[in-house]
């Protein structure tokens, strides 16, 4: 009898010591409970999210971006470019003002007839034609030297040099400066047409040769 009542002490005194642990070890399995849950609960959104999507990808899209463009179908017949028949042309407009008029002649034989610049035979039905081209003259490179005076002012205290209005500051170096339509035009090409500084000197140097 003895023999068990010890063993029973023995019992309860580990039970005792035990307690802590798993009282422990309980909370330990709350916590992840409900960080499982909480798991859970976000994956079954991501996964209804995800579905959306998919069924919006499988959607066709029903108004297209302004830069997609939609898919012809290869069946569909193809449309001749251009106007339709009976609309009037799209041209550009005659220039207001003709700055030269170049007079263009054929050959003339020993009669001083017209004749065909290919085969010298006389030419009949001559007809006078206006070819009216719009072109640019290449730019074209103009050194200038403004050949000024300078002289010491009382007033002033200082030496003063005449200047024209086109001519850039008077300054003493060893090379002729930049004129100022030349540095408007580099300028121009920099800031308004974003044309880095290597292209604009490649443009500027055609226009000097």
């Amino acid at each position: 009898m003895s023999h068990y009542r010890s063993r029973c002490y023995h019992l309860e005194g580990e039970l005792q010591a035990i307690r802590p642990e798993v009282y422990h070890a309980y909370q330990k399995i709350d916590r992840q409970q409900k960080r499982l849950d909480k798991l859970a609960a976000e994956n079954m959104a991501l996964r209804k999210e995800l579905a959306g999507l998919k069924e919006k990808l499988n959607q066709p899209p029903k108004v297209l971006p302004a830069l997609v463009k939609a898919n012809v179908s290869k069946d569909r017949p193809r449309l001749r470019p251009g106007r339709q028949v009976g609309h009037a042309a799209a041209l550009r407009p005659m220039p207001e003002k003709i700055d030269e008029h170049v007079e263009v002649s054929v050959p003339q034989d020993a009669a001083g007839v017209a004749c065909c610049p290919h085969c010298s035979v006389q030419l009949a039905e001559v007809q006078q034609h206006d070819r009216i081209v719009e072109d640019i003259i290449p730019s074209k490179v103009v050194t200038r030297c403004y050949h000024t005076l300078s002289g010491y002012c009382p007033g002033c205290r200082k030496r003063v040099e005449s200047r024209a209005p086109e001519q850039p500051p008077a300054v003493d170096i060893p090379h002729g400066p930049i004129g100022i339509n030349a540095l408007a035009t580099a300028a121009l090409l920099r800031i308004q047409y974003r044309l880095p500084y290597r292209l604009s000197t490649q443009l500027l140097a055609i226009c000097r040769a």
